[in-house]
């Protein structure tokens, strides 16, 4: 018996999505170095700092801020790009059983495929 040759390319399945990096979304350390700025430099209360840059008056803090700001909208821009962002509950739900149904008819035909004597032959020489 003659084998038949199978296109594997469909089984691969879709390609995931490519995700921006984690920086895009990381801006709290921006924040925090903007806030300790803002704190008396010489306080008992004021926490240790990693930031090199100068203190700030209350008056710049706006102008300081509108990078963070940017940044924010960099990132909710790039997450409303992301693929299906919009699909509801409901559709991703639909989406999964029926791909649980294709795996479950899959794994249906491996085990007819496997109960077949030719492949059982085949094991055996």
């Amino acid at each position: 018996m003659a084998l038949v040759p199978v296109d594997t390319s469909a089984l691969a399945g879709p390609h995931p999505p490519t995700f921006p990096p984690p920086e895009t979304f990381d801006f709290i350390p921006q924040t925090y170095d903007l806030l300790v700025r803002l704190l008396p430099q010489n306080s008992s209360t004021s926490p240790p700092t990693q930031t090199t840059l100068p203190p700030i008056e209350p008056k710049d803090v706006d102008s300081e801020g509108s990078r963070i700001r940017a940044k924010v909208r960099g990132a909710r821009a790039t997450l409303n790009e992301l693929p299906d962002i919009k699909r509801s509950i409901q559709q991703q739900e639909e989406e999964m059983n029926a791909l649980e149904e294709k795996i479950r008819k899959q794994r249906e035909v491996l085990g007819r495929i496997r109960e077949l004597e030719v492949v059982n032959d085949s094991k055996e020489q």
